[in-house]
């Protein structure tokens, strides 16, 4: 917010010192974190961006009924307001063996009809379809094959833990040499109707920076599967 304050050229105090306007500001914050996450996810492939602020991992589970397609996704963050999730980014089911396993379904674009039909027996589920904030499985779960208790995990990407005016010490969840994207945005927002200059270098300023971040993501593990590539011989 200090910073907010040099850049906005509104002294110091101006917004720590100003209620309204600092709740506004917190709002602006929260607005510029919400690009930068965006454009994480975007680009995060074999490091998925979750938000260090949280103290669980991005999954949740939900107890199946036999005979019951349909399930409500769990709760993603610390609300049930579905807009939190994301992204799914897998979905499984308990097996029944003493020491239950992970049996993870596979996403499918079939009618539903045609599932219906294909799996009308209960059973172990094998697919699912993401319908709103609901998940479809077929066949529908049986207890003689999955574990009914918990028995739904769904693996997700969810949005940010949000500051509040209250906040003092938590930080960005993500890198601290990017941390600078937010005051730009949210000064940019503030200067928009009043200096539409100074606003547009800021976020000149914002979109560069934001590009910068993105390729730290793309390259963040340097860690890599080996691969066999087979090399082509001319037969001459």
């Amino acid at each position: 917010m200090q910073n907010c304050e040099s850049l906005c050229l509104l002294g110091d105090a101006g917004i720590t010192g100003n209620t309204t306007l600092f709740a506004k500001f917190n709002g602006y914050i929260n607005q510029a974190y919400h690009k930068v996450v965006s454009a994480i996810i975007a680009v995060d492939k074999r490091w998925a961006w979750d938000d260090s602020n949280y103290t669980d991992h991005p999954r949740g589970t939900v107890t199946l009924v036999t005979g019951q397609k349909d399930y409500t996704l769990p709760v993603r963050a610390t609300s049930t307001d579905a807009s939190t999730l994301l992204r799914v980014t897998k979905i499984a089911v308990l097996d029944t063996n003493s020491t239950p396993q992970e049996r993870v379904l596979t996403l499918t674009d079939l009618p539903d009809a045609d599932l219906n039909n294909i799996y009308s027996t209960n059973g172990l589920p094998t697919l699912y379809k993401l319908i709103g904030n609901s998940v479809k499985m077929w066949p529908a779960p049986s207890s003689t094959y999955v574990t009914l208790a918990s028995g739904l995990v769904v693996y997700f990407q969810r949005s940010f833990d949000e500051f509040t005016t209250s906040d003092t010490t938590q930080q960005p969840g993500f890198p601290v040499t990017f941390h600078d994207l937010l005051q730009l945005d949210a000064s940019a927002t503030y200067l928009l109707p009043i200096n539409q200059n100074l606003a547009a270098t800021y976020l000149t300023l914002f979109n560069n920076r934001l590009s910068l971040l993105q390729e730290e993501y793309v390259h963040r593990s340097d860690d890599s599967p080996n691969q066999i590539r087979f090399k082509h011989r001319s037969p001459r």
